[in-house]
């Protein structure tokens, strides 16, 4: 073998050994065990993370844990174990190395649960009524009375306005239709029979008997008797 390959081959392992202590040089490492604070034994299985980041692993039986790194994924680890208040150390980016030894104390913090749902109170309300039913059936007492007031309206919708208005039999009402059409909830309606009772209601369980006195009363709109016994059969 010539001088000129063996000096080659001693510069290249040189510069490989320079290559291997430079690299070790730039590795981060940091190393330590969690114990209990009462205790003071090591805690088994507990996390250990870098904040905000996927890089983590468990401690093992006895509490130890270490980390090999290229660079420091965050400058925070989060210690966590059930049963334990969780635990943040700072880490110094500008050391490449550290041994700690952190103690866990025992216990929860509880601030609270926040829950947001999209809730019908509609619904709810109609719950809390069908809930209570028993507590406000009004014929579980002996009589009872009280001031009633009935409405029964029958309108006519989904109907062509201005078509029927154009027919020769209706141009003489077109204005009235127009006026007493009622569009308040986007869709029109023609209010065609309205009948409205205002009365005292009593009630007695034992002899069992009922009366209504209508105190006032009005009717509007169909004038056919057979028509209005038919809507007072359904009210």
């Amino acid at each position: 073998m010539s001088l000129m390959k063996i000096i080659n081959r001693v510069l290249f392992f040189f510069l490989f050994i320079l290559h291997v202590l430079w690299t070790g040089a730039q590795q981060k490492m940091i190393s330590g065990i969690i114990k209990d604070s009462h205790s003071e034994e090591g805690v088994a299985f507990a996390s250990v993370k870098f904040r905000n980041t996927t890089v983590g692993k468990q401690t093992d039986s006895s509490g130890a844990f270490s980390f090999y790194l290229d660079n420091w994924p965050s400058d925070t680890l989060e210690i966590t174990c059930v049963g334990y208040q969780p635990y943040f150390f700072a880490i110094n980016s500008n050391k490449d190395s550290a041994l700690i030894t952190i103690t866990l104390e025992r216990g929860t913090f509880i601030e609270g649960v926040k829950v947001k749902a999209k809730v019908n109170k509609g619904l709810l309300l109609w719950k809390k009524i069908v809930q209570h039913k028993p507590q406000n059936d009004r014929y579980r007492f002996d009589n009872f009375s009280y001031e009633l007031y009935n409405k029964l309206e029958v309108d006519i919708k989904n109907l062509n306005f201005l078509r029927i208005a154009k027919l020769k039999p209706f141009r003489p009402v077109q204005e009235i239709i127009n006026q007493n059409i009622d569009s308040s909830e986007g869709i029109k309606y023609l209010p065609t029979y309205l009948t409205e009772a205002l009365s005292d209601y009593y009630y007695q369980k034992k002899p069992l008997k009922r009366r209504e006195i209508i105190k006032a009363a009005n009717t509007n709109g169909i004038k056919n008797e057979s028509v209005i016994k038919f809507l007072g059969g359904m009210d």
